[in-house]
């Protein structure tokens, strides 16, 4: 009996010191950006993530869903532009003219990018990274906060655009979601959805949470 718990406690050690260094790798990835961030989508990276990595360290690995704090001061659980990140090529068909010059459907695969932007500083004691994601239809950008010891506590969209060239062209014809961030850390923060805008401000506290400590909105959705 002692044998078999001491193995149990063991293997909890080494899981948690496992889930530690794969953290702290994956965030050496990111290099540190300075404050403000004027245009989100101007921010890029030569870097590529691996999606199953990815999901592991941010989602499967995790105890819990991020959380942000509403307006009314409540924590809940994000729900919203929030998601397992890609990890398998999307197949797609496209028309190509063949050796005797007819048009011929051929099938092509889109390869997703998992980009590391970069960390920011909102608060010493958390790492806050930008990831950004090149999807089949979709280019978006989260920022996501951490405790030291690698568990995910919230994150915030801050970028979500369409291309109408979906995997043939990488240029965002429609932006759904768009932010900046004020040099002492507050997002700015901007959402149509069909015709419904949302405008916050999002601030880090001192519990590691994205809070919402301002919004309006104006319009109305068409659909």
């Amino acid at each position: 009996m002692k044998n078999f718990l001491l193995s149990g406690i063991m293997l909890i050690y080494f899981n948690g010191c496992y889930s530690q260094v794969s953290f702290n790798e994956f965030v050496k990835k990111f290099n540190t950006i300075t404050l403000p961030i004027e245009n989100i989508l101007e921010l890029n990276g030569n870097d590529t993530l691996n999606g199953k990595l990815t999901n592991d360290v941010l989602i499967r690995n995790q105890e819990k869903r991020p959380q942000i704090i509403d307006k009314n001061g409540k924590l809940t659980t994000v729900k919203q532009y929030y998601g397992l990140y890609p990890e398998e090529p999307d197949a797609y068909l496209k028309d190509v003219k063949n050796k005797d010059g007819k048009w011929e459907e051929k099938r092509f695969f889109f390869y997703p990018k998992i980009i590391p932007i970069g960390k920011i500083e909102l608060n010493q004691k958390y790492v806050s990274i930008i990831i950004k994601v090149v999807a089949y239809e979709t280019t978006f950008y989260d920022l996501w906060t951490f405790s030291k010891d690698g568990m995910a506590l919230s994150v915030v969209c801050l970028f979500w655009g369409m291309r109408d060239g979906g995997p043939r062209d990488e240029k965002v014809t429609f932006t759904i979601v768009d932010s900046k961030i004020t040099k002492e850390g507050n997002i700015i923060w901007h959402e149509n959805a069909d015709g419904l805008e949302t405008f916050r401000t999002y601030r880090l506290n001192d519990e590691g949470y994205f809070q919402i400590i301002k919004e309006e909105q104006k319009g109305e959705s068409e659909f």
